[in-house]
This record gives structure tokens, C-alpha cells and sequence, in this order.
């Protein structure tokens, strides 16, 4: 290793929060971002200053240094023009500095000359990297180019599988001109969605919604006779019932989203779980929407009333800023929390026997949701998560399988019923109709679950948490959800 090398890495590991000999204390949130950028350009900067020094360069010569010192510059034409002429003469260039290239003409919004850089990286044999695919979707997204965005939508990489996921897709709709419900955003997302179900990739102008009938499951009876709209509010835990014990998992969370607390109840004995259930579940599968399906009989009226009020008792938190595209709609209030092994455990067993081929369990990590009059959660498509678990110490462990459980289905646990509005409304692409987005709400049943496929399966639905509106004949006024995960074996099959 050369002395510019050496002094390169020294200046990289100092802007880390590195030093020889001894550790500091991790960046904080607030400066995290602010850490990560200045680690990317101190690093850029000594590639470029190690690639024209150890190429010899001679001026007026390409290399990876002189795209690199182009997107220190921030110069979206000069970097696109040197790594178009570093490829157009056979020059090799690492995939993440295409990918930066392209990401800096994502946030220029210039569509067409990523497009020309794609063509040219193909042209070469040079297989882009899916974070090089999105930025030129999102940059086509931005400038309007539904044509365009949805060619690359459509293709599919080495393996068969498509470059472009559709929480991508869903993004990129927010980005349109007009926003998530103006003609474009809307056309793309129909557009996507059918040829993504039918192979049918032909742009409209514009898409409209066409709400179909709710799907509601028969009403559960158990041997718990508190009426829904009556169920208990008064469940008071004592001081000391919730402890925090993780503020930071280690996943990256969104600029809009308030730092990670993460609870646990004391001991499994906090939260009073039967040992099963009054009444035996049952499924009932959703018409229409491929691999979702509600299991009713779930929970019992008072454990969902002690679910209630265990997140009351952790205190719920909203997120600052406003819901996209929506005027006067308010965002969720939430709080984060495990539930112990033992609980889990008895949960599952429950419906064990319902789940498909390959599910071995539920995740113990919780979000707890509450919806008021006017909230909504927008089209979005759900991630996939490791199974969290706690320790006999009640600790946190975010990954307890060490990758060999993965979850594939959203298990979305519905604590109230009795108000209007409040479906889980999947969109669809309408068979024999473009143009027409399908809108199919499933109505929420007290102590039932909703399941449906997520992260990067091809069947991942879009969904939104559409708005509470309104009681019904006095009833309940706030949706409760707790949004948690099927777990299934990595090398097993959920089919």
C-alpha cells in the first residue's frame, strides 16, 4: 500500500469514527447522515486521487478518477460524459460508481441521460446494479416519462427476477408530477400492476379507481361476551410493567420517522394471555387478491383490550410531517414492543395448523397502531423482517436465527371493530380493463388476522390502511392494529 493510499484510509477511518488503538462512541442519529456523506466523498476523493496517480493518466484521458472527481464536483453533465466516453472506449468501471452516477442524475432529474447510460452499459455487457435501475426509474418518474419508466419496470435481470420491486413502484408514484393520485401517478401505478399480473406494459394517460365490495368475514362468537363497541378501557398496568431495551437495531429508518423505542413487557405474565383460544379459528381466504387470507378467532375480546392498553402504557408517539397527498389527513400514533417467547409460542399454536407449507412461527416483534378520525396509512407495499426475539435477561435480539428465518407474510392483527372506513384496501390491475385500479377493502374483525405476502415476492400486494371516518351506532372510534410477521424457514417454501 502506497503513502496516498495510507493517508486516504487514515482520512476515511477519522471520518468514521475510528481510531488505532480504541473505539469511540457510535454517531448518533442526528449525525449519522452528515458521518456516511463525509465517508463517501473522503473516499471518493482518494479513488480519484489513486486512479490518476496509479494509472499515470495523461491529460485528457478517461478514467474512473475522472468520474470520480466529477461527482465529488457535483457536475451531473461532467460525470455523465466521462463515464459515457470511459464506456464507450472499454475503460473498466465499478458498478457502484455507475450507480452514482446515476443517482446524482436522479437527484438532477435528468432521465434521458441516464437512459443513455444504461443503453451504453448494455451495449457493453455490463449488467446494471438494481440501485442503478431505480435511480434511473425514479429520475423517469420525476420528469413524467411513464413510457420509459415502465420499460425498465418490465425487465428482469440474470436470474429471472425483476430489477424493480413494486415498493419501488409505489415511490415512484409520489414522484410523478401531480403526485400519488394526479393522472400520472396513477397511471404508472395501474400501468405497472397489470403488466406485472397480465404482461401487459402499455402506458395509459391517466387510471381511475373503481371501489369494489368490502370483503368481510362471518362475525366471530366466543364465550366472551363484552360487545366490541364496550371493550374494556380501564386495564391499568403498574409502574415498571415496560422497559425499553433497544433504540437502535441497526436498519436504516426513514428521514421522516422519529428514532427507534423499542419496549418489552417486564415478564410474560404482564400481558394476560390465555393459555388458547374460546373458540377454534378459522380462514377464510380474500377473493381477488393472490395469497391473502384472514384467520378469524385470533385473539379474545379482553386480550385485545389488555393489547390496548399495554400500548397506551408504553405511550404512543406520531411521526412529524403530513400524509402525501392527502390534505388534513393525520398521521398514525404508534409505539414498538416484543412479546415474550412463552406468549408467542401459545399464539401460535392457535393457528399453527392454518398457516401455509414452510411457516414455523410469529414474529415477536409488535407495531402497535392506532388510527383516529381522518388517519391513513397510503399505498405502500410491506418489508420482509428477521425474527426479533428477547432473551431470558429480556434483551433484544434482532436477528435470533442468524438469517435462517426470514418472514413472507404481513400478519396484521386487527384489536377493534365497529367503526367506518378502516379496511386494509389492496389495488389491483382490473382483468380486461387498463385504466381501471380496483380498490378491494377487507373489513377488520376484533381479535382476527389479516395475512398477505410481502417483501420481495411477486404477488406482494399494494395496500394502504384506508381512514377511520366515523363510529358506527356509537361504537368504537379509533382502529387498533398490531402489524407483525409469519416467519418461515429461508431454505423452506411458502407455496
Amino acid at each position: 500500500m502506497g503513502k496516498t493510499q495510507k493517508r486516504a484510509r487514515k482520512k476515511s477511518s477519522q471520518a468514521l469514527g475510528v481510531r488505532d488503538g480504541g473505539a469511540i462512541a457510535k454517531p448518533t442519529h442526528a449525525t449519522a447522515d452528515a458521518t456516511t456523506d463525509v465517508q463517501v466523498a473522503v473516499a471518493a476523493a482518494a479513488m480519484a486521487v489513486d486512479a490518476a496517480r496509479d494509472d499515470g493518466a495523461r491529460s485528457g484521458d478517461v478514467s474512473e478518477g475522472t468520474i470520480l472527481r466529477a461527482l465529488l464536483a457535483h457536475s451531473c453533465v461532467d460525470a455523465c460524459k466521462a463515464l459515457d466516453a470511459a464506456l464507450a472506449r472499454g475503460v473498466a468501471v465499478r458498478a457502484d460508481t455507475c450507480a452514482r452516477v446515476l443517482a446524482l442524475c436522479q437527484a438532477r432529474e435528468k432521465a434521458k441521460p441516464a437512459l443513455r447510460l444504461l443503453k451504453r452499459m448494455d451495449a457493453n455487457g455490463m449488467a446494471p446494479s438494481r440501485e442503478a435501475m431505480r435511480c434511473a426509474f425514479f429520475a423517469c418518474a420525476k420528469r413524467g416519462m411513464l413510457r420509459e419508466a415502465l420499460e425498465l419496470m418490465s425487465r428482469l435481470d440474470g436470474e429471472g427476477k425483476r430489477f424493480l420491486g413494486k415498493d419501488v413502484l409505489v415511490r415512484a408514484c409520489a414522484m410523478c408530477p401531480g403526485g400519488v393520485d394526479g393522472d400520472l401517478g396513477l397511471a404508472l401505478l395501474e400501468s405497472a400492476l397489470r403488466g406485472i399480473t397480465y404482461g401487459s406494459w402499455e402506458p395509459g394517460s391517466t387510471a381511475t379507481i373503481r371501489a369494489q365490495m368490502p370483503f368481510a368475514v362471518p362475525s366471530a362468537k366466543d364465550d366472551d361476551d363484552i360487545p366490541a363497541p364496550l371493550v374494556r378501557r380501564d386495564i391499568e398496568y403498574a409502574p415498571g410493567s415496560f422497559k425499553m431495551v433497544c433504540d437502535n437495531d441497526g436498519r436504516r429508518r426513514p428521514v421522516d420517522r422519529l428514532p427507534l423505542e423499542l419496549y418489552a413487557p417486564a415478564h410474560p405474565g404482564v400481558i394476560p394471555f390465555a393459555p388458547s383460544g374460546l373458540t377454534e379459528a378459522a380462514r377464510y381466504d380474500v377473493p381477488h387478491v393472490p395469497g391473502a387470507f384472514v384467520v378469524t378467532n385470533l385473539l379474545t375480546k379482553s386480550e385485545c383490550a389488555a393489547i390496548i392498553a399495554a400500548g397506551h402504557a408504553i405511550g404512543l408517539r406520531t411521526d412529524p410531517g403530513d400524509v402525501d397527498g392527502v390534505t388534513g389527513a393525520s398521521r398514525l400514533q404508534y409505539c414498538e414492543f416484543m412479546v415474550w417467547p412463552q406468549n408467542i409460542q401459545g399464539l401460535w399454536r392457535r393457528i399453527a395448523d392454518l398457516m401455509p407449507p414452510g411457516a414455523v412461527g410469529i414474529n415477536a416483534r409488535w407495531r402497535f397502531f392506532r388510527y383516529g378520525p381522518g388517519t391513513i396509512y397510503r399505498r405502500h407495499v410491506d418489508g420482509s423482517w428477521p425474527e426479533g426475539a428477547l432473551n431470558e435477561q429480556c434483551e433484544y435480539v434482532t436477528d435470533v436465527s442468524d438469517g435462517k428465518v426470514r418472514s413472507r407474510l404481513t400478519f396484521l392483527i386487527y384489536l377493534t371493530e365497529g367503526f367506518n372506513g378502516g379496511s386494509t384496501t389492496f389495488y389491483t390491475a382490473t382483468p380486461g380493463e387498463p385504466g381501471v385500479l380496483s380498490a378491494r377493502g377487507v373489513v377488520p374483525q376484533l381479535g382476527a388476522a389479516l395475512c398477505f405476502p410481502h417483501g420481495e415476492a411477486e404477488e406482494s400486494p399494494v395496500h394502504e390502511g384506508s381512514a377511520v371516518t366515523a363510529s358506527l351506532n356509537g361504537g368504537e372510534t379509533f382502529k387498533y392494529v398490531i402489524r407483525t410477521d409469519v416467519l418461515f424457514n429461508v431454505s423452506g417454501s411458502s407455496d
